[in-house]
């Protein structure tokens, strides 16, 4: 029976220590934070449309089933966006942006809510190159989901990995696109 009482002991112990590191990982500095860049051949008038219409933002953002707009574009404007989770069976999950920098076309930042425990803003800048694209997409999110701000050191990762591959996409969608007049 002691080695019962010690496993038990040993089980508690790593899970106490997994959690402690998880809270001082999730107090790094930068924590909830991302930045992805691309360079995509298309002027950012081009570009532009792709982050700035629901749907061609359908297209190219993972997991996005529905995206609603409410009101008119620019400052104030608003969005619900519908995504379909993988990290969670593919929950149909919601997060609702309020537009508050509107620069056509260079910079959209949207404040972005969710019920799901987190909140935070999205920057979007394009800077020509020339007939060509810089995109920097941004994020700074802070978790108010006590679960959620304790897996920050996972979430934020995975939603870097997610940013990269939504901006690979977008870069294919819109090279194949034709040319704006």
């Amino acid at each position: 029976m002691k080695w019962l009482k010690y496993g038990a002991l040993g089980l508690l112990g790593i899970v106490a220590l997994a959690t402690l590191t998880l809270l001082i990982m999730g107090r790094r500095e930068g924590a909830g934070k991302t930045v992805s860049t691309i360079e995509i051949n298309r002027p950012p008038a081009d570009v532009w449309t792709w982050v700035d219409d629901k749907d061609k933002y359908k297209q190219w953002v993972s997991w996005t089933v529905d995206v609603k707009d409410d009101g008119p574009k620019g400052a104030g404007g608003k969005r619900r966006v519908s995504m379909k989770d993988p990290n969670m069976d593919n929950q149909l999950v919601y997060f609702d942006a309020v537009t508050t920098e509107y620069n056509a076309p260079t910079r959209l930042k949207v404040h972005i809510t969710s019920p799901m425990g987190f909140e935070g803003d999205a920057t979007y800048d394009l800077v020509d190159l020339g007939g060509r694209t810089r995109l920097t997409a941004a994020g700074a999110f802070k978790y108010s989901d006590w679960f959620a701000a304790l897996l920050e050191p996972v979430i934020t990762p995975q939603a870097k990995a997610k940013e990269d591959g939504d901006l690979v996409t977008l870069k294919r969608l819109a090279e194949q696109s034709p040319v704006a007049n």
